[in-house]
């Protein structure tokens, strides 16, 4: 009997802004535990070493330059999956942009921007390759959103919107595709990748770690394997949750 709700190695999964970061963690991840793995970023060249360190651990991997603010740039790349490899069993929302900068000192167009890639962008995502795994009768999405979408974060009210937005359309969606598809949300805090060293230096970055109570800074792996539970067989009777991948930084409800 196939198992509705979880990823099986004959699978394929799509994971959004895979060229770098988490994204790159989770795919390295899920390399190992399904057949086919659809890649996307906006990143052309870091995205193709991310698809050929997959391919050494044996998946079968796609690539492709997408914009996932791009209604138009997500069709094509799911009617292209759908000719190559047909329904997708899981989708990992993971792209996502961070551009520092105050509420007083943000622009109506940056705001849509954040909101158009962080959010809209996970709808997107999930409109058009949720009827698939309807289709099939089994599928997993899972969603990653942020610490930030509870506790706030300076220089950071867009992210920090559109990130909150994505928790509360995990528990909608889930409760829409269930008992079918299975949809969840992952919350990372302080990660050891590109972005956060954006706005902070390595001393900012050493002293945020004594407010974390494992005391250390999180890894790409830590968020990766918490993906692969809520795709895998042990997440299958949970749906429209969000939880924290923070170390206890910030400790949810």
């Amino acid at each position: 009997m196939v198992s509705r709700s979880s990823l099986l190695s004959t699978d394929a999964v799509v994971v959004t802004g895979a060229a770098q970061g988490l994204g790159r963690g989770i795919a390295l991840h899920l390399a190992g535990r399904c057949a086919g793995l659809i890649l996307w970023d906006v990143l052309a060249s870091p995205l193709e070493k991310t698809a050929e360190d997959c391919r050494a651990r044996g998946a079968r991997v796609l690539t492709r330059v997408v914009d996932i603010g791009e209604e138009k740039q997500i069709h094509t790349a799911v009617e292209a999956i759908s000719a190559e490899l047909g329904d997708v069993f899981g989708l990992v929302n993971n792209a996502g942009i961070f551009p520092r900068i105050s509420v007083l000192n943000s622009t109506t167009e940056l705001w849509e921007k954040v909101l158009r890639v962080n959010l809209l962008g996970y709808y997107l995502t999930a409109r058009m390759l949720a009827p698939g795994m309807l289709r099939a009768g089994r599928g997993a999405i899972v969603n990653v959103g942020s610490t930030a979408a509870f506790r706030g974060h300076p220089q950071g009210a867009h992210y920090a919107a559109s990130k909150a937005g994505v928790v509360s359309f995990t528990k909608t969606l889930a409760l829409e595709l269930a008992p079918t598809v299975r949809v969840n949300c992952v919350n990372p805090g302080l990660s050891d990748t590109a972005q956060p060293r954006i706005a902070m230096s390595e001393d900012d970055i050493c002293e945020a770690i004594q407010n974390i109570p494992m005391g250390r800074i999180g890894q790409p792996d830590d968020v990766a394997r918490v993906v692969g539970f809520f795709l895998g067989p042990d997440a299958s009777f949970i749906t429209g949750q969000s939880i924290g991948v923070n170390g206890g930084a910030w400790m949810m409800p």
